[in-house]
């Protein structure tokens, strides 16, 4: 389990990786190809638009994997750990079904655009292309969900309680910031 854990991490972070690259690259020719040799490039705003929000899309797993979302903890870090498990086990379950909903919607908006041949104006990019990322991206983050669901699940949480409580003892003496990380941010 381990190794298809690297695999897949390995996977996000490549084509996540890849797209950003791609894309401030192709910014880059843009900007050199219009001020330098005063020659603009009509399709590289348009592409490099998708190949960016592509990778970012692509990114909602990894910051998921490394717990980077945006969360409010205001309360939640006032709760019981027992609570907090909780609390947790309702945020993955209904995060799971908001996945399953947006890669149904994400289906959706692909088979219309396949089936329409719908293309962008500019440079009649096929739209189907643009919009393959939704369901994929979040099915994706669905994995991630469904991976810190069996974390919080797998016996009866004594694991993720532990995990928490040394947390919240390291916290105390300031060897974790709130990111729990140990980061300055």
């Amino acid at each position: 389990m381990n190794r298809f854990k690297k695999i897949y991490s390995a996977v996000e972070e490549t084509l996540a990786g890849t797209f950003f690259f791609t894309g401030v690259c192709l910014i880059f020719y843009g900007v050199v190809s219009r001020y330098v040799f005063k020659k603009p490039l009509f399709w590289v705003d348009e592409i490099s638009t998708y190949i960016l929000v592509w990778g970012c899309i692509l990114g909602w797993s990894i910051a998921q994997r490394d717990g980077r979302h945006i969360r409010v903890g205001l309360l939640y870090e006032f709760l019981p750990p027992k609570v907090q498990r909780y609390v947790s086990i309702f945020a993955s379950t209904a995060s799971i079904l908001f996945c399953l909903f947006l890669t149904y919607l994400g289906y959706v908006l692909e088979t219309k655009y396949l089936q329409t041949g719908q293309r962008s104006l500019n440079t009649q990019f096929p739209l189907w292309a643009v919009y393959f990322f939704v369901p994929v991206a979040a099915l994706m983050l669905c994995v991630r969900y469904v991976e810190e669901l069996y974390h919080l699940l797998k016996d009866g949480g004594r694991a993720w309680l532990e995990a928490k409580l040394a947390e919240n003892e390291a916290r105390k003496k300031g060897v974790i910031t709130p990111h729990g990380d140990g980061s300055a941010l």
